[in-house]
């Protein structure tokens, strides 16, 4: 596929950065909570997109679902694999506005940890509606997300942490008020003092506004949550949408 600066957020930028820091919390408590939510049992077809290096579909498998992990990035794939080692999931090199996967292939998808805005509006509509095509009837569609309501108040211009390397992470954010983006610069100054960024826009959206796109590609049973148990949605909490391909 024709690579784009999507693609150098990422790379190795964000193995050096995002990878480490391991933000988003436990990973298999979180990819093992998004199934009983969607309620499939091991055994059942999940496809995580976008997979990322794995955090999610890796514990997945090894609990006994069969899983496929798909993302555009070669390099996160690359340390998926080598995270999972022998066996566990398959991976695939796919964009996931044009999924490479017959109809009705799976019981399930996790959209998890804020992967869907990065394409705008239009590129999240083709996103889930590929989503509804490649999942059997009654299969469910979890989507884990940072909500506009949660980020405004919470967002902050500027952040950085130190990285386990004596390297640091610096961002600097603008958030649009109006047209519900949020701009970063992400950056990172290595323990020699070598420094890299790539500045990327986000959409971040209301709960209203992503249940209104996941009903529009056909979608049925929407609900939100404020958690992967089973949470009520608040400003504090962050937001779950699981819906089901109609039967």
């Amino acid at each position: 596929m024709t690579r784009d600066h999507w693609d150098r957020l990422f790379d190795e930028l964000y193995l050096r950065t995002y990878a480490v820091l391991e933000r988003g919390g436990e990973a298999e408590v979180a990819a093992l909570a998004a199934a009983r939510l969607a309620g499939i049992e091991p055994g059942g077809d999940v496809l995580d997109c976008p997979c990322g290096y794995g955090r999610h579909s890796i514990p997945l498998a090894r609990a006994g679902y069969r899983v496929v992990g798909a993302d555009r990035s070669p390099v996160l794939l690359e340390e998926a694999r080598r995270r999972a080692g022998e066996g566990g999931p398959t991976w695939v090199e796919a964009d996931h506005r044009e999924l490479p996967f017959g109809d009705a292939s799976f019981d399930a998808v996790l959209n998890l940890f804020s992967s869907l805005g990065y394409r705008g509006e239009e590129g999240d509509r083709l996103t889930l509606a590929q989503f509804r095509r490649v999942l059997r009837p009654g299969g469910a569609l979890v989507v884990e997300t940072l909500h506009r309501d949660r980020l405004a108040s919470i967002y902050q211009p500027r952040g950085w942490e130190p990285l386990p390397d004596g390297g640091v992470m610096v961002e600097e954010r603008h958030f649009d008020l109006v047209a519900g983006e949020i701009e970063t610069t992400h950056g990172l100054i290595d323990a020699a003092g070598r420094r890299d960024s790539v500045t990327y826009r986000v959409r971040c959206y209301t709960a209203t506004e992503l249940v209104r796109l996941v009903e529009e590609v056909g979608f049925v049973g929407v609900e939100c949550f404020g958690g992967l148990d089973w949470e009520p949605l608040t400003i504090a909490t962050r937001l779950v949408v699981l819906a089901r391909a109609p039967e």
